[in-house]
């Protein structure tokens, strides 16, 4: 989105032969005659709190009084890569702006202009001072404060208020509900074993990569091929997803287990223990040891190496827990292994 317009004349409302300046400062608006290389943050400055109301301009080379374009010398105000990174220096989160030279009757303009911030509030990160002389004495002023935000109202640059923090917090919850509700439509749409979750954060940035994030469901039923590419490609008529030059697979998202899949292997024995007593007698042992071997014969799970349909490993805590579908799993191929000649097995493990 551009922010600056191409012509002078739709930048400011100016006489061309008196040059006296009509346009005034405001909420959206600042003017300064010349660059002062030690008044960088205090521009910063100005700049953040634009991006805490509505946006707006700061323009070099108008003087105040009376308000007329002088001009400015262009060589002495900072580029945008050198803008761009005082700003990140200054002040969170990161905020886009546009800078740009003007031409007046020989005399030159020069404005910077940002937009309002779609993640404000814009906070201050770090304290600057500035050395300042009053009344024959020097003393140190502080220019921007660390954790502060600013904020622009009736031509002045200022902390913000309560009530319109308030505001701008509320308006902000306000927009993350609403993209949180357009997420789910998509899903209700697309269908949740088909969505994945793009970082779009560092897109644009050169050298980043956008992460792509998916659930275990959806990885399973797609095949991700790093290519330098993003797309979805039918080759030897097998669908699959390749990874862009700037786009990367990052991580497969777990979904938290419900109270009834969080079974440790005495718990889900405890549950399964009713059927080996139906086939082996009552007072047969079954505990999480004999449960793991009768798993890994029936497929469940093996150790670390789990059908993840029916049991889990948890790498944090080093634990296996059996999900609800798992202990059904059991109970349902048991009695089928006992028929087939199974009780052999079982009834040796049991002794172990």
């Amino acid at each position: 989105m551009t922010l600056l317009p191409e012509r002078v004349e739709d930048l400011i409302d100016f006489d061309r032969a008196t040059l006296r300046v009509s346009s005034r400062e405001g909420k959206h608006r600042e003017f300064k005659r010349q660059f002062e290389g030690a008044d960088l943050s205090r521009s910063t400055k100005v700049l953040s709190a634009f991006c805490n109301t509505d946006g707006g301009l700061l323009i070099f080379g108008v003087a105040e009084k009376p308000r007329r374009i002088e001009g400015v010398d262009p060589a002495t105000v900072p580029d945008e890569a050198e803008w761009t990174d005082r700003l990140r220096r200054d002040f969170d989160p990161e905020i886009p702006m546009e800078v740009r030279d003007y031409h007046a009757a020989g005399r030159c303009l020069v404005a910077i202009a940002v937009a309002r911030h779609a993640q404000r509030p814009v906070i201050c990160r770090r304290t600057v001072t500035a050395r300042v002389e009053r009344q024959g004495r020097q003393s140190d002023e502080t220019v921007i404060q660390e954790g502060t935000i600013y904020y622009r109202q009736a031509g002045q640059t200022r902390p913000i208020a309560y009530s319109e923090l308030q505001a701008l917090l509320q308006e902000r919850d306000e927009r993350r509900l609403q993209a949180f509700l357009q997420s789910v439509q998509i899903m209700q749409k697309v269908g949740p074993e088909r969505v994945g979750i793009v970082d779009a954060s560092s897109t644009g940035i050169p050298g980043e990569s956008t992460k792509l994030y998916v659930s275990r469901e959806v990885a399973k039923s797609r095949n991700f091929i790093d290519r330098g590419r993003f797309a979805e490609v039918d080759e030897e008529g097998s669908p699959a997803y390749v990874v862009a030059g700037t786009v990367q697979l990052n991580e497969v998202i777990e979904r938290p287990l419900d109270d009834v899949d969080r079974n440790l292997p005495n718990e889900a024995a405890g549950q399964i223990r009713p059927v080996v007593e139906e086939l082996f007698g009552a007072g047969t042992p079954f505990t999480g040891h004999h449960l793991a071997k009768l798993a890994r014969h029936l497929g469940v799970g093996n150790g670390t190496e789990t059908d993840r349909r029916y049991c889990v490993y948890d790498q944090k805590v080093k634990r296996a827990f059996y999900l609800r579908a798992g202990i059904e799993q059991v109970w349902r191929l048991g009695p089928k292994e006992a028929a087939n000649g199974f009780p052999i097995f079982l009834w040796r493990s049991f002794r172990l």
